[in-house]
This record gives structure tokens, C-alpha cells and sequence, in this order.
């Protein structure tokens, strides 16, 4: 279902808006880390995230024992030894060697800009230590790039269904509307936006298979759900995406099953490549643990039989509705989009509650510290081809106008509430409604 005429180069907003975007993210980023909002970039959850590379490329060392020793050392200026002391990896059973918990699919991503860092420090004379200010700031502007690429994205997935004024809008309220601007800038190292840039692709090349069937978008693919599994396993329901897109009745369904019956090659061509990046990660966990699957999560685990799910979704805490109420828009833009993105209505319907019962089964229902609910950030696509969705599916000029009324009155709220959460008003976690209610007009702490 195409929309011919959406498609005009000169009439395409979606370089003036990424390049707005991209803008106001930098800013972001010099405003945080000038005016001393928080730590260099490298910190919490990043940190493992990114330590793949400097043990891959500068210290040659997978036990991570030489930058383990420098940290505690205070040797480096940048890392505190208190940052490898909070944030850093724990010793693995009874051997000396530190085992990463978090997968290797970000620092992957991340690895041309830790490139580009090492190059610009031998040319400068910097320290070639993985955590001198080059290295902080490059890992900072990659979480901001591939926040940029997944949204450049996700708008050609978007222009097969909607007009351009209508992505506008969805997506403006997606970065400023809810916590994606936060975790493209002020914590760019978590692996959220990866992941939103990963999901973004999958679909481009999902929507790219089913009509086109070239060889490459099938390697692609493979690669692109490869990347999903390994920067965060739970993610693979993502690939739901990939069965169901286009699938709307039993019949259907069956075409499905039939057409990959009948393409064994192009099957193979999305499971090689899918399959040489997850053995990436086998391979690390047998090198440091000598076991080729690790739970490397130890003392953590998924309570099933007890999902927080009222908790994740509408508490003062962290709930995703309550921190992002122009997230609600999702569900009568499901209701439209059955007509108007009928290829994704099943999956949907398949993957928005297999995903909401898998975060809220986690332990840390919470996710820690973070700006509102943070584990939803990339399954975004789905909520823009709601949003989308819906707004087209209004009737009446004075519905548009009154969503699009919302969605800038959501975003100065949501707007606000990050400057507070960046100012230190709003606490990293444990956010109770009367000290939200209390302090709501405080920008600054006192």
C-alpha cells in the first residue's frame, strides 16, 4: 500500500528535521558535559557496553586484568577507580578473568568511531587509553549518530504509508514527546538507541524483501538481526517483525510459511550472516569463561510468574505512560492501523505484549537509573506507525489539530521533566508523586 504522492524530493522533510535533531544533540550533549550534569560519557551501563574495545584494539587483554588494573590504580584521568568499583565487571567463578555482562553488539556498532578516536589521538599526541576525553566524546556523538540513523530510517519506512507532514508530527513527538532525546545525548552509551537504529533497518529491509527479494536485502537482514540478539538478547522478539509483516488473515499466513519453504537460499542468506555475530558472542564467553553459553547476568533473573506490568506502565516511578503520556496515543492507533498499516497489525498485536511481559518479568522491573521507562526506546517504530495511523485515520480536520495540539503540549512537558531530571530535581530513581507533584515547578536543585 504506497503512497505515491508523498514521495517528492524537493518537498522531503526529513533532512531538515534530522539535521535539527542532530543539532539539538550535540548542543545537548556540550550542555551536559560543560556544565557538569553528569559524569564523562564512559559510565554505568556504557561502560560494559564499550569495554570490548579498548580490550580488543589497545589492550589485547579479554580477562580486561591491565584496564582493571589501571583503574584501580587511578592511572587514568578520565576513570576514576570509583567508576570500575560501581560499574565495572565482576570477576568471573574462580578464575582472574572479568566477564562483560552486557553483549558485544553496541561496542560493534560503536567500533568505527573508537577507530576514528585512536587515529586522532596518535595524530594529536593524546593518550591512546580508550578513556581519554577523544575517546569519552566520540562515544558520546555515536549513540547521537545512530539515534540520527534509525529516525532517517524509520522515515522511509514510514513514507510507504504516510504523508510527510504526518511523519513530522509522529516523530517529533517520538524524540521530544518521550525519553528518546535523553538517550540520544545525556546517556547515549546505553544501548537503547542502538537498538532503536537495529529495529529501524530491520523493517526497512523487511519491507524491502517482500517486494523486492534481492539477495542483499536478505544478507542484510541477517546481519541486522545478528547486531538485534547480541546488543540485547530479549530483543529478538523483534524478529517477529520479520514473519508477520504483511501477514493479515490464516491464508496468508500459510503464503508465508510457503514462500520460505520455497527460497532455501535466500533462508540461508539470512541465517549466515545472523549466525557469524552471534558466534562473536559465543566466542568471547568461551575465551573468558570457557563455556560457550553464559548467563552472564549473575544475580539477576526473569520473575515470569510475576510481571510488574501495571507498575512499568502507569507508575510515578518509572512508568512509561506516566512519563511519556503521548505514548497512550498507541492504542487507538492501533485500532487505524488496520487499515492504514495493515501489514504491521498482527505483528504488532503478536509483539507489544510479548515484549511488555518480558520487561515488566524482569527483576529490576525499574531498570535502574534512568528518565522514565527506558527498555520500550526501540520499539518506537511501532508507535510512530501508530501515531501515524491515527492521525490519518481522524476524519476531521479539528481531530488533526487537536492530536497535533497534544503532541506539542506532550512535548514541552516531557521537555521540562528532562531538564529536571538533567539538573539533579528529579532523583535517578525511587520518584515518589509527592515529591514529583512537590517539585514540579523546580528547575534547579536547591
Amino acid at each position: 500500500m504506497d503512497f505515491d504522492h508523498n514521495q517528492s524530493p524537493h518537498r522531503s522533510l526529513l533532512r531538515p528535521f534530522v539535521a535539527a535533531v542532530g543539532a539539538l544533540g550535540a548542543l545537548g550533549i556540550a550542555a551536559v558535559y560543560y556544565l557538569g550534569f553528569n559524569n564523562p560519557p564512559i559510565r554505568s551501563d556504557g561502560l560494559g557496553y564499550y569495554l570490548y574495545l579498548p580490550a580488543t584494539f589497545i589492550y589485547h587483554d579479554f580477562s580486561l586484568q591491565s584496564i582493571a588494573a589501571l583503574f584501580q590504580s587511578g592511572s587514568i584521568a578520565d576513570a576514576p577507580a570509583s567508576l570500575w568499583r560501581d560499574s565495572g565487571p565482576d570477576l568471573w567463578a574462580n578464575s582472574g578473568n572479568y566477564l562483560i555482562k552486557y553483549p558485544l553488539g553496541e561496542a560493534f556498532l560503536m567500533a568505527p568511531f573508537f577507530l576514528l578516536a585512536c587515529l586522532l589521538a596518535l595524530l594529536s599526541g593524546s593518550p591512546v587509553d580508550g578513556f581519554s576525553p577523544l575517546f569519552q566524546y566520540a562515544a558520546a556523538f555515536s549513540g547521537l549518530c545512530y539515534a540520527l540513523a534509525g529516525l532517517a530510517v524509520l522515515w522511509k519506512v514510514l513514507e510507504a504509508h504516510f504523508r510527510q507532514q504526518t511523519i513530522l508530527i509522529a516523530l517529533l513527538g517520538l524524540v521530544f514527546g518521550t525519553n528518546f532525546f535523553h538517550y540520544a545525548s545525556y546517556d547515549s552509551l546505553f544501548s537503547h538507541v542502538y537498538s532503536f537504529f537495529l529495529f529501524s533497518a530491520f523493517l526497512y529491509l523487511v519491507q524491502r524483501i517482500y517486494r523486492e527479494g534481492r539477495t542483499g536485502h536478505f544478507l542484510w537482514a541477517g546481519a541486522c538481526a545478528g547486531l538485534i540478539i547480541i546488543t540485547r538478547p530479549t530483543n529478538g522478539l523483534w524478529l517477529i517483525l520479520g514473519l508477520c509483516y504483511g501477514v493479515d488473515s490464516l491464508p496468508a499466513l500459510k503464503e508465508r510459511f510457503a514462500f520460505w519453504s520455497a527460497h532455501p537460499r535466500a533462508l540461508a542468506c539470512l541465517a549466515l550472516p545472523c549466525a557469524a555475530l552471534v558466534s562473536l558472542q559465543l566466542a568471547y564467553w568461551k575465551i573468558v569463561t570457557g563455556r560457550f553459553v553464559v548467563f552472564s547476568y549473575q544475580g539477576e533473573s526473569f520473575h515470569f510468574a510475576h510481571p510488574e506490568i501495571f507498575n512499568v506502565l502507569f507508575s510515578v516511578r518509572k512508568g512509561l505512560f506516566f512519563w511519556a503520556p503521548l505514548l497512550l496515543t498507541l492504542l487507538p492507533g492501533l485500532y487505524y492501523a488496520r487499515k492504514r498499516a495493515r501489514e504491521y497489525f498482527l505483528a504488532m498485536l503478536i509483539f507489544l505484549p510479548l515484549n511488555l511481559y518480558v520487561i515488566a518479568s524482569w527483576h529490576s522491573w525499574f531498570y535502574g537509573g534512568s528518565f522514565g521507562h527506558r527498555a520500550f526506546i526501540e520499539s518506537f517504530p511501532l508507535f510512530a506507525v501508530c501515531f501515524c495511523s491515527l492521525y490519518e485515520g481522524l476524519p476531521a480536520p479539528a481531530g488533526k489539530r487537536a492530536l497535533t495540539s497534544l503532541t506539542l503540549v506532550c512535548v514541552a512537558l516531557s521537555c521540562w521533566l528532562m531538564f529536571k531530571y538533567w539538573t539533579g530535581v528529579i532523583p535517578y530513581d525511587q520518584t515518589t508523586w509527592d515529591y514529583f507533584a512537590g517539585t514540579f515547578f523546580i528547575l534547579s536543585p536547591r
